[in-house]
């Protein structure tokens, strides 16, 4: 990479979303200021630098932006704080890796599914319907169907709705999570809770594909937490994915608009075929990159990083020396769910910590804290995840029932709260 000795970022949002940000900037570096309204953060703690000047504030932003001689702004995976980079960058005229029409452009569902049917991309039926909608037509869709915002993250906002009479209150919880009040409604795809996800790093239009992962969704039989319960890459679609839809993906990717930076799409594969949903032009909450970097050499943060301060993406050389089959490794990560209540004990956290095989362990909750009603089938019943790389499915076995049995949270009243545990039948081994 180029040397971006001295070079300085600023950096929206002190919390915990920035602060893998905070390490790779400065193992590079780059000088980091870390700004929000708060005095402390984790980020800030690690930080060079630091000012209490909130997010939102552009006119403050900008003016810190001169004050402290930046030479780019940039945030972790926070779609808040990253239209935040994307206006203050088109005010100031620093860098970034795109615009506020492109972002809006893959940031709503449905726009995306209107580009992959123009470009000939597979994508999941829509039914177009509200909360006007009587219920003579609403029962002659056919059910299972999918509810969500089109503007929607973190999988809030989202129900699924066996017959008509669910469909009311999934449009409420829908319209009630979307900023823009729409909604989307698809037919839901009947495939066990399986989602295909592929991932692109772009340079002046030119998209590369480096990660391919299939994601099973935490509980596919009662479908009230549709949220990643266990990931594994590379993808077994991986092949099908490669000689059938890539080339036209990487075409829409192009029709968009889209010229550098990371994205990555979500799909359902069903009955030989995969249709595509929806998908992300920014960095990924389950920070992938400490999967990717070991597996495909491609380490998407500090790319982005890069470019930030005006440095180039990826180059020709890098893109070229990317392997998507990951070098015959496999890449996993096992999500924690929770049931409801307050925590007051966790056990086996240090022997996660200690195991070889282990990258990354992330934990987003601790003894006091409160899952509660609204965190169930969001990102936030996640008591956290675990990131390891393994040389052979029967170490991978072997090692989600031994992290299964060790973790173990309870609550104040002493019930266990991690029951919703991954099956690994679900591979079809």
């Amino acid at each position: 990479m180029e040397n971006l000795q001295g070079k300085r970022l600023l950096i929206l949002g002190g919390t915990s979303a920035s602060y893998d940000l905070v390490c790779n900037a400065k193992k590079m570096g780059i000088y980091t200021i870390v700004t929000d309204m708060d005095a402390t953060g984790v980020a800030k703690e690690i930080a060079d630098d630091t000012a209490q000047v909130s997010t939102t504030d552009l006119d403050g932003l900008a003016a810190l932006i001169k004050e402290k001689n930046v030479d780019g702004v940039f945030c972790g995976p926070s779609e808040f704080n990253l239209r935040n980079v994307i206006r203050l960058c088109e005010n100031t005229g620093l860098p970034c890796y795109t615009t506020t029409d492109v972002w809006n452009k893959c940031a709503n569902k449905d726009v995306f599914k209107s580009y992959c049917r123009e470009y000939g991309v597979d994508c999941t039926p829509e039914y177009d319907i509200d909360l006007d909608t009587p219920m003579s037509e609403l029962e002659k869709i056919d059910y299972p169907i999918i509810v969500k915002p089109v503007d929607g993250c973190s999988s809030a906002g989202i129900s699924v709705c066996k017959d008509a009479t669910a469909v009311r209150a999934a449009l409420e919880k829908a319209y009630a999570a979307s900023k823009s009040k729409k909604i989307i409604a698809e037919k839901y795809i009947e495939n066990g809770g399986e989602i295909f996800s592929v991932r692109y790093m772009l340079r002046d239009g030119e998209a590369y594909p480096y990660f391919m992962m299939d994601t099973y969704v935490a509980d596919p039989i009662h479908r009230t937490s549709l949220i990643s319960g266990y990931t594994h890459a590379p993808s077994k679609y991986m092949d099908y994915y490669i000689n059938n839809m890539d080339a036209d993906v990487r075409r829409m990717l192009k029709g968009m608009g889209l010229r550098n930076g990371t994205a990555f799409i979500q799909s359902l594969p069903c009955d030989g075929k995969i249709y595509f949903h929806e998908m992300g032009y920014r960095l990924s909450g389950g920070m992938i990159f400490k999967l990717t970097e070991p597996l495909t050499h491609v380490n998407d943060m500090k790319m982005m990083l890069r470019y930030a301060v005006g440095g180039g993406s990826i180059t020709p050389e890098e893109a070229a020396n990317i392997d998507i089959t990951c070098n015959g490794r496999l890449g996993c990560q096992l999500m924690v769910p929770l049931d409801l209540g307050t925590i007051g004990r966790i056990e086996g956290v240090e022997s996660i910590r200690e195991n070889p095989a282990v990258v990354d362990y992330l934990q987003y909750y601790h003894v006091g804290d409160t899952i509660e009603p609204k965190n169930i089938g969001t990102l936030g019943q996640h008591f956290g995840r675990i990131t390891f790389i393994v040389d052979s499915v029967e170490e991978e076995l072997r090692l989600i029932e031994y992290f299964q049995k060790t973790v173990r949270i309870y609550d104040t009243n002493g019930q266990r709260m991690n029951n919703l545990q991954f099956d690994v039948s679900r591979f079809g081994l």
